[in-house]
């Protein structure tokens, strides 16, 4: 996932969109992640898990799954994408992802 937004990542933000990463790590692993890649956008610790759970996006109840939302200035999730996380050419393409940008606008 860090890899697909990362190198996409001014694609994404040239359609006027906001990334926002969402991890279940502490804020402090949360925090070294986000140095250790230089990630470009914005990410979030949930180390209760609260948002994950809020989103159904828990694999066996417990493990975060990799997982994009399009949410619109409205609020409303226009597009999701849910994945294991543990085959990465699982991700969706980011053709799609764009695509899906554009119609959310």
């Amino acid at each position: 996932m860090v890899q697909l937004l990362q190198k996409n990542y001014n694609k994404i933000s040239d359609l006027k969109a906001e990334v926002i990463a969402i991890s279940h790590e502490s804020v402090v692993e949360n925090k070294k992640i986000h140095q250790q890649h230089k990630l470009k956008y914005l990410s979030l610790s949930d180390p209760t898990a609260k948002t994950i759970r809020d989103y159904k996006v828990l694999d066996f109840g417990r493990f975060p799954k990799v997982s994009f939302f399009i949410v619109d200035k409205q609020g409303i999730i226009r597009w999701r994408s849910t994945h294991s996380g543990a085959n990465p050419d699982d991700l969706p393409k980011i053709d799609d992802l764009l695509k899906a940008i554009q119609l959310a606008q």
